[in-house]
């Protein structure tokens, strides 16, 4: 695996494992991330608050990573996203990428393009 290879792997299992310590390791300085919506979470205090949130509205989500790749500084993540809101208890589904510009060995940007997708039955 290449070093981007290992950086997406290791935010992945830090996501599953709501380990906000692990995440904020992954990240860069000066990150930057972009949701599905275009709103954007820019510097660390930012993206921190932006999982914190993710977590206590939905305490099950996880991604499930399908495919990567990473390669000089450049890598791509697919997964297929699940949680239930806590309010709710709607199933949120999505599926899609992430595409990250990685510097200095850790993610300075991520572009997420999932998209939702109808709940299944159980």
């Amino acid at each position: 695996m290449t070093s981007e290879e290992q950086l997406i792997q290791r935010y992945f299992d830090a996501f599953n494992r709501h380990d906000i310590e692990g995440l904020m390791a992954c990240f860069h300085e000066n990150p930057r991330i972009e949701d599905p919506e275009g709103k954007c979470f820019e510097g660390r205090d930012a993206v921190r608050r932006n999982y914190e949130t993710a977590f206590a509205l939905m305490p099950d989500c996880r991604c499930d990573l399908r495919s990567f790749t990473g390669n000089s500084g450049h890598a791509m993540a697919e997964s297929y996203f699940h949680g239930t809101a806590q309010r709710s208890g709607k199933v949120v589904q999505g599926v899609g990428a992430e595409v990250m510009e990685i510097v200095d060995g850790k993610i300075k940007e991520i572009r997420d393009y999932h998209r939702q997708i109808p709940a299944q039955a159980a």
